[in-house]
């Protein structure tokens, strides 16, 4: 691999490495001088030495009408290794996205449940932000004190935008005063809440959203934040049943008049 193949190789547009490497070669160079040793036009040279300035893998002195051009040391290029490793970095991420969505299409295609692992506050957030692709109303139960002690910015967020859409929510939440205090400040208008008693097993450390064809879980310890995804609709129809029954044991939440 020649040099200008290396340099084209980790990052640098051909153009600008046949005339970063004339620089190297020649030394400080006005613009006639470097179109003596290459085949490029005039405005390819100057578009190459604008970018290159830009990076700043050359420098640049004015003297007269003329135009002096310098190459930087070659340590600059290490600059380019760290450049590559923030765009694998940034591929790598955004790859492993759209394999765990890939991933649930696939399964779902071979009549296998989707299912998705999240981890941290982060991915907790991508959970919640999956139903907000609701296309009906979300069905949510679970431990709403934890979720609220580890996550209300999120929350917060997550609410606002429900609200621009207009997305309806049923909970289930347990009868406790943080639960009674919290949702006395909530959005009635959008999210209709029954309580069932606190110490039911439903209430530990999880909540659970049902909507389209998916489940969703959040769980939370002292040391560990977990989401899961699930896309499967005989899944999901059988939480809206044990959903339903549960609502129709629990007993309607009217926030206090102010």
């Amino acid at each position: 691999m020649t040099l200008q193949e290396t340099l084209s190789a980790a990052g640098m547009e051909p153009v600008q490495a046949e005339i970063y490497l004339v620089l190297l070669q020649n030394g400080e160079s006005t613009v006639p001088a470097i179109l003596k040793h290459t085949d490029l036009s005039r405005a390819s040279v100057y578009d190459a030495l604008s970018v290159l300035l830009a990076d700043s893998y050359v420098e640049y002195r004015k003297e007269g009408r003329n135009a002096y051009y310098t190459p930087v040391h070659p340590n600059k290029l290490f600059s380019l290794i760290e450049q590559k490793k923030r765009d694998v970095a940034l591929l790598e991420g955004e790859l492993t996205q759209t394999i765990d969505s890939l991933t649930g299409t696939y399964n779902l295609g071979m009549h296998k449940p989707g299912v998705r692992f999240f981890e941290g506050l982060d991915g907790i957030k991508e959970v919640l932000w999956d139903s907000l692709d609701a296309k009906d109303e979300i069905l949510t139960m679970g431990d709403l004190e934890t979720f609220i002690k580890h996550s209300k910015p999120v929350n917060d967020e997550y609410m606002k935008i429900r609200r621009e859409r207009n997305i309806k929510k049923r909970a289930l939440s347990g009868d406790s005063p943080f639960n009674r205090d919290f949702l006395a400040k909530y959005d009635s208008g959008l999210t209709y809440t029954r309580l069932l008693s606190s110490d039911h097993p439903l209430f530990h450390s999880t909540i659970v959203e049902i909507y389209n064809n998916k489940i969703s879980y959040a769980t939370f310890t002292q040391t560990s934040m977990i989401g899961v995804i699930i896309e499967d609709t005989n899944i999901a129809n059988y939480h809206r049943s044990i959903f339903e029954l549960l609502w129709q044991q629990a007993k309607t939440f009217t926030p206090p008049q102010q």
